[in-house]
């Protein structure tokens, strides 16, 4: 039973890979509502 736990990922291992994984979606995400807040900003500015 031991050789079953301690041959597999760890938490530790999870936990980071989740939050690479996390960092990566928040990142695009983040650059998508970046981009259409910018290009919102140019059509009004483009307006005026």
């Amino acid at each position: 039973m031991q050789d079953y736990i301690t041959s597999g990922l760890t938490l530790k291992d999870i936990e980071q890979s989740l939050f690479r994984h996390m960092q990566k979606q928040y990142g695009q995400l983040l650059q998508q509502v970046l981009e259409e807040i910018d290009r919102t900003l140019a059509e009004q500015r483009d307006k005026k």
